[in-house]
């Protein structure tokens, strides 16, 4: 048997590259271009090849819901991306509400693309950190409070996924079995009450 450390789901959270603001294209994009993109980023977080961690109906309820700006002409920017890849994740560990508190909070502090940037290198630090100790670490700090709040939430997150990744691992090395339902011969039965 292996140890978790040297799976490939181990080495695929050490080495997960979050795409920077410059990264994303500099041209407007249609619906199937935007969630091809997330999809490509986000694919190393599902748990299987069926997970969707992004759909057209996600993106419309989160600008329906005044999460993320509308599209121009039913095109999106890099904001848009960066808002997206910021709530796809972000929604693994918190409500939408708190997401779009926490987002604002951290642009009110500096452009939305030093907020972004900033939210993509405490993932992966929060990442490494987790995956390479198989714990928390210890917490980073920043010189402004909303730093060390995206920092608290991507750990939150990069624990998320140490966890369900490392449980993966030993249902697959057949170290942990899942539950079983329980046949219908363990099914308890109230005792009877009498009337007096």
């Amino acid at each position: 048997m292996q140890d978790f450390r040297d799976d490939a789901a181990s080495h695929e959270m050490l080495a997960y590259h979050c795409p920077r603001y410059q990264e994303f294209p500099r041209i407007e994009l249609y619906m199937d271009q935007v969630l091809t993109i997330l999809e490509e980023a986000l694919r190393p977080f599902a748990l299987n090849d069926k997970e969707k961690l992004i759909t057209s109906t996600m993106v419309n309820n989160y600008v329906k819901q005044g999460v993320v700006m509308p599209p121009k002409k039913k095109r999106y920017s890099c904001e848009h991306l960066a808002y997206l890849m910021t709530v796809c994740i972000l929604k693994q560990v918190l409500p939408l509400s708190d997401i779009c508190q926490l987002i604002e909070l951290q642009i009110s502090t500096c452009p939305l693309q030093q907020a972004y940037d900033y939210f993509c290198d405490a993932l992966e630090a929060s990442l490494q950190s987790v995956f390479m100790q198989g714990m928390a670490g210890n917490m980073r700090t920043s010189s402004l409070p909303e730093g060390e709040l995206i920092y608290c939430v991507t750990l939150a997150f990069a624990n998320k996924m140490y966890l369900q990744k490392y449980l993966q691992y030993r249902r697959r090395e057949g170290i942990v079995t899942l539950p079983r339902p329980l046949q219908t011969s363990q099914t308890l039965s109230l005792p009877e009450q009498t009337i007096g």
